[in-house]
């Protein structure tokens, strides 16, 4: 068997058991795999009869080794890599997974020497104890610690959450050595660079707060809408049904979710999907949905001329929040671009019989956050 090398040259291929381990431990965190997966019968079956017959299977404990050592040697090498950084800027983030347990993760954004922008996760600490400001900024200190960048960090940014205040209170006088470094060589910047810099609230979690509080307001009238889709979806025949009335009628079925508290945008991309089949989505609603004689159908075009209304509103947020959740680019320069954009959008809006109390309240999460 050959392999090729990058130059083109050929040379003959061997089977290594060490790049199949490693390459094993890469698997399981990339796909989320159980640890004993190197040793399942079926795997070792379809890897030697499809790919390599002189694999061996790997228990679950030398994975769990073997993913130990791998980790620590990514880790060496990202802690040399962040000798040449400059700077770096942080995100963090508290959230829960499967088992219930709640992890604080710290994300490191920086330039490389090559000029490219690169993110890394350098913290994953579980969190088992209250989520108040010492505690996370316990957490975060310590990893900064581990990764030698304590005096490197130009700003973190978090949700706006009370307790992430309090921490960056805790942690600023241990992060000040990158602003004191920085007011040294300009000293017009002095008092500034701590107080605005170091501290950023995450634009989407406040564009999301302002969403939410319009939907308080405005969310009555999407009611009707909601009652619709879930009424569809209560029952697979129902949804059955639809797909072979839009069959029918020739147009390409689909599928409709609810919006929920807790996504962001749902709101939108319900709308964003009902729109286009408002029509059909009415006649099948109002052919199947149970009333009384006397009742008036539970879809009518004050319905969708209101949604289609909101839909138009709500859509410059969700571009914005589109545009600032990048990863790979850049956002800081995006982000007065979208405030201004969001202004005036207020001003379009604002006079409006529908959404003016909308725009009211978000305009005062609007300057609550971003007044300075």
């Amino acid at each position: 068997m050959l392999s090729f090398s990058s130059d083109g040259c050929v040379r003959q291929w061997e089977y290594s058991v060490d790049v199949a381990r490693t390459q094993l431990c890469r698997r399981i965190a990339r796909l989320d795999l159980p640890l004993c997966v190197g040793a399942s019968p079926a795997f070792e079956e379809y890897i030697r009869l499809a790919h390599n017959s002189r694999f061996t299977s790997i228990s679950a404990q030398t994975t769990s080794r073997d993913l130990v050592k791998y980790h620590t040697g990514l880790r060496d090498k990202l802690i040399e890599t962040f000798v040449g950084v400059s700077f770096v800027a942080l995100t963090s983030y508290i959230w829960s997974d499967n088992a219930k347990e709640d992890y604080l993760s710290v994300v490191a954004h920086y330039v490389n020497l090559d000029w490219q922008l690169e993110k890394r996760i350098i913290g994953f600490r579980l969190i088992d104890e209250s989520h108040s400001g010492d505690n996370i900024a316990e957490r975060v200190s310590a990893v900064l610690d581990d990764y030698g960048l304590t005096a490197k960090v130009f700003s973190v940014t978090l949700d706006n959450a009370s307790s992430n205040t309090k921490a960056i209170a805790t942690l600023a006088p241990e992060l000040s050595s990158y602003v004191v470094t920085v007011e040294s060589l300009a000293p017009r910047l002095s008092g500034y660079v701590g107080t605005l810099f170091l501290h950023q609230r995450c634009a989407c979690h406040i564009i999301n707060l302002m969403v939410k509080s319009a939907l308080d307001v405005i969310k009555h009238y999407l009611e009707d809408i909601r009652s619709a889709v879930y009424f569809l979806n209560s029952s697979n025949q129902r949804i059955a049904n639809f797909k072979r009335y839009c069959i029918a009628v020739d147009v390409r079925p689909r599928k409709f979710g609810l919006d929920m508290d807790v996504r962001w945008n749902s709101t939108y991309l319900m709308l964003k999907h009902l729109l286009p089949y408002k029509n059909n989505f009415s006649v099948f609603i109002n052919s199947n949905y149970p009333r009384g004689e006397d009742e008036p159908r539970l879809l009518t075009d004050d319905h969708w001329a209101v949604a289609a209304r909101i839909f138009e509103f709500l859509e410059l947020f969700y571009d914005a929040t589109v545009a600032l959740f990048g990863v790979y680019y850049p956002t800081s320069p995006l982000m007065l671009h979208h405030m201004v954009l969001i202004c005036k959008h207020f001003n379009c809006y604002e006079n409006g019989a529908l959404l003016r109390p909308v725009v009211t309240r978000m305009k005062d999460v609007y300057i609550k956050y971003w007044k300075d």
